[in-house]
């Protein structure tokens, strides 16, 4: 009996060293890992294989299960899905790579020598810039280009406002697009002062000098893209919602993105222009590789910082000034009807109270009858307090930018008063209503790092802590539905769940390896808190270590 039980022994401890497990690419272990599934389960490890997560689980479970040349101990840090950014601007966030910065300017004066120094070394047509806020001068005035005239008076100088919704144009790039003092632009504001061009131009008047600028070259436009896109990777972003692309660009991203030349995770709005409606038409929604498209992006009104969004009453601080539609309802009546007839969304840029109210009022002609559409309003930033009920009547997705509340929040009084105020950047009363909220950053308007989102949205405090308490506290977002925001609820608002936005099996292996826990540290060291590693499809495409 005692020799058939030492075979048997032998026997499984033989079974047990031929044993070989399942196959794994790549194995994370004595990690802490958010998976942002339905029941926000913590795991501590993971194996994946061509590009996909197959097991979550304990590390034991994990690491005994697979056989795996390519193991990474996490050090106990934390990972999370890959970040979304719910609302940027790719293609503009990569050509202010090649354009002045003019950022944190504290004068005009200042914005002036940088674009001096900044012609020493272009050697493009165009002098361009971006970045200029007015609201951080002492004067806080809206600037003029007698200056930009004297310096460049056979140079065109365009340089854009940080919210790409005003911009100052020298009298040479106003002649090139023969703006003058009669001229009249349907949806802008060209700047006059004693019958005099200021160079002042607001949102189309903005594109009737804008379109008047050479068009880079593909290959340059991919150089930019490349280093923007490698940019991303660093600060943990791994899917974009890139909210306008043009004709020209769709069709380059749909070579680049074909071409594997182009890696991150695209959501692409297309512009309403004839091009992208035809193509829209004819291939309903898109999807090949990384390149996804299945929306229009709308411009409904102008920014707030710059006086153009679209008001119910005036400006606090400009009485008689309501802002600007920038379309006339039954255009954008006939771009919605498209958009439900093939299948995509409206993402509608929304930013007065009097903008929001139109666009919601269209949705609910057009969608009322369609339980999942997911059409969006980007930014709903002033909303009147009646309007609120309309996102849970219709299930409109809200996508909002954290950091606009927290750069905007020096002046907003001062343009809708205390009143209005209390129903502007309402981000909890947002999610309450519509259940669920996309958290983007709208760059190059603000910085690209979704850490700073975070932090905003669960403070509402700038950088430097202020105010104490936070901007409306009571407008705060938990940590976990800001973590939702930046992943689940984002691949949910582009239709995409199934496949990425969480940490589960089958899922995309998109994630990220961050310095200290975001969900546990004191909200001061979110700031200082850094990417270690980016992963796309389980392959590290930033390594910060």
């Amino acid at each position: 009996m005692k020799k058939n039980n030492l075979w048997i022994l032998v026997f499984l401890t033989s079974l047990m060293g031929c044993y070989q497990g399942e196959q794994a690419d790549l194995i994370i272990h004595n990690a802490k890992i958010y998976s942002c599934d339905e029941a926000f389960n913590v795991y501590e490890a993971m194996a994946i294989r061509d590009g996909k997560i197959i097991q979550l689980g304990p590390e034991r479970e994990i690491l005994n299960g697979y056989v795996c040349d390519e193991i990474i101990d996490a050090q106990l840090r934390p990972i999370y899905p890959g970040f979304y950014d719910g609302h940027c601007h790719f293609m503009g966030f990569a050509q202010t790579l090649g354009e002045a910065n003019l950022k944190g300017a504290q004068s005009f004066n200042e914005i002036v020598s940088r674009m001096e120094e900044f012609a020493i070394h272009s050697t493009s047509e165009w002098l361009l810039g971006r970045g200029w806020d007015q609201t951080l001068w002492q004067d806080k005035k809206m600037p003029t280009n007698e200056k930009l005239n004297e310096l460049f008076p056979n140079r065109p100088v365009l340089i854009r406002r940080v919210d790409g919704h005003a911009a100052i144009a020298n009298a040479k790039a106003l002649e090139i697009a023969n703006i003058n003092n009669n001229s009249f632009i349907e949806g802008g504001i060209i700047g006059l002062e004693n019958g005099k061009l200021t160079g002042l131009l607001l949102d189309n008047a903005y594109d009737s000098v804008a379109k008047c600028i050479p068009e880079l070259m593909a290959e340059q436009k991919l150089e930019l893209l490349k280093k923007a896109e490698q940019k991303l990777f660093e600060v943990g972003l791994t899917s974009i919602n890139d909210a306008g692309i043009n004709a020209i660009d769709r069709a380059l991203y749909e070579e680049w993105y074909s071409n594997h030349q182009l890696k991150i995770k695209s959501y692409a709005m297309l512009f309403p222009d004839s091009e992208n409606m035809g193509f829209a038409t004819k291939n309903g929604p898109y999807k090949k590789g990384n390149l996804h498209i299945r929306s229009f992006k709308i411009i409904a009104d102008g920014a707030l910082g710059s006086r153009g969004a679209c008001l119910i009453e005036p400006y606090h601080d400009d009485k008689g000034n309501y802002g600007i539609m920038l379309s006339d309802t039954s255009n954008l009546k006939d771009i919605a009807y498209l958009a439900k007839e093939i299948g995509y969304q409206m993402n509608t840029h929304c930013i007065g109270d009097s903008a929001n109210k139109v666009m919601l009022n269209i949705y609910a002609d057009v969608i009322q009858d369609q339980p999942d559409h997911r059409w969006k309003i980007e930014h709903a930033q002033v909303i009147q307090d009646q309007d609120f009920s309309l996102f849970t009547a219709l299930k409109v997705i809200p996508s909002v930018q954290p950091t606009h509340c927290t750069s905007d929040m020096r002046w907003a009084q001062e343009r809708l008063g205390s009143e209005r105020l209390k129903h502007a950047y309402a981000y909890k009363r947002l999610l309450q209503e519509a259940g669920t909220i996309v958290l983007g950053t709208d760059f190059p308007v603000e910085a690209i790092y979704p850490l700073e989102t975070f932090y905003a949205a669960i403070t509402r405090q700038s950088k430097d802590g202020q105010p104490i308490g936070g901007f409306y506290p009571d407008q705060t977002l938990s940590r976990a539905d800001a973590l939702r925001g930046m992943t689940i609820w984002a691949a949910e608002s582009n239709f995409e769940e199934d496949s990425r936005g969480s940490l589960e099996p089958g899922k995309a292996a998109d994630f990220v390896i961050l310095t200290k826990d975001i969900m546990k540290v004191d909200a001061k060291e979110i700031l200082t808190t850094y990417v270690a590693k980016t992963f796309l499809d389980g392959v590290m495409v930033f390594d910060g270590e």
